[in-house]
């Protein structure tokens, strides 16, 4: 007979073997999408169903997907399946399934911003929050994913030539340092100076970025939703090629930020990669810089990467 802690002990086990937050919000959302194709209920359900049945109906999940999915993200919707399934002593013949995965197909999307197309995202910047965040972006290079972490006025110490450093993914196994130039940081002062003429109280536990109500921090949909309005009414052209247009929206900052570190042959290649916050193998392990070693490589970045 099912009792109630049988029922709890598979999303236990799910749950308390997944060591980042993050990463469980991702896992929970493929097994949920995996029961709304298979119509099962509940992880309970799924937990006990027999091993040869699950196999059949992973199968066919991944024949569904072939046919409406991108190819090329089809192995990632399956990682947080696997981990359920490990988690709970199911006999799935894996290797059968990545036989099945399909070809991946070349990527668009790798084309970074320009700097005069930035400059037209921000003379179409409405308020100090956008302009600040684009600044920050092109600064940094930072996945829109950072916003999905805490990101407070504590991980951020100021450094010389009117610059800043600020942690980013503070506490996680991703954590690294990266830099404000001083046209960010005073595109950044300025925002600062509205959050307090709103009467908003600063501390070191408040958001660098906040939600309209001052109350929590920006998510990274808000972020997405900003910097596509503001791509759209500066009426920047984007070639669509495939399923992806040629400059990724918040990645294309990225893409400029990592092209200007590795054109410059002066800086230091790991250094460019711990900035990029990239693990870089077993140099991303035993290569631990000092913040002001990393400093020292982006300054030679900064005139580059001021607008």
């Amino acid at each position: 007979m099912m009792n109630k802690h049988d029922k709890q002990r598979c999303d236990i086990l799910f749950e308390e073997s997944i060591k980042s937050k993050y990463t469980k919000i991702g896992y929970t959302w493929q097994l949920q999408q995996f029961m709304i194709f298979a119509h099962i209920e509940s992880p309970y359900e799924l937990s006990k169903l027999p091993s040869s049945k699950l196999q059949k109906i992973l199968e066919n999940y991944l024949i569904e997907l072939k046919s409406n999915t991108n190819p090329n993200s089809i192995p990632s919707k399956f990682t947080g399946i696997k981990h359920f399934c490990i988690m709970n002593r199911k006999q799935i013949n894996w290797d059968i399934i990545y036989k099945m995965y399909p070809s991946r197909i070349k990527y668009t999307g790798h084309l970074p911003w320009t700097n005069d197309e930035i400059r037209k995202m921000l003379k179409h910047a409405k308020n100090f929050r956008t302009i600040a965040l684009i600044h920050f972006l092109a600064s940094t290079g930072a996945r829109i994913g950072v916003f999905d972490h805490e990101l407070i006025f504590h991980h951020v110490k100021y450094m010389n030539n009117g610059c800043m450093a600020v942690k980013l993914y503070a506490g996680d196994v991703e954590e690294y340092w990266s830099f404000l130039t001083p046209q960010t940081v005073h595109a950044f002062k300025k925002y600062l100076e509205y959050r307090i003429a709103r009467n908003e109280n600063i501390d070191e536990n408040s958001p660098l970025f906040v939600s309209n109500d001052l109350k929590k921090q920006m998510t990274w949909k808000s972020v997405r939703n900003i910097t596509t309005r503001l791509v759209q009414s500066a009426k920047i052209e984007r070639k669509f090629n495939g399923n992806r247009y040629d400059v990724q929206i918040n990645h294309g900052f990225r893409k400029r930020f990592n092209t200007i570190l590795k054109l410059n042959n002066s800086i230091n290649y790991n250094i460019a990669e711990k900035l990029m916050g990239h693990k870089n193998g077993l140099d991303g392990i035993y290569f631990v810089p000092t913040l002001d070693e990393l400093f020292n490589e982006f300054k030679k970045a900064i005139r580059k990467l001021e607008l």
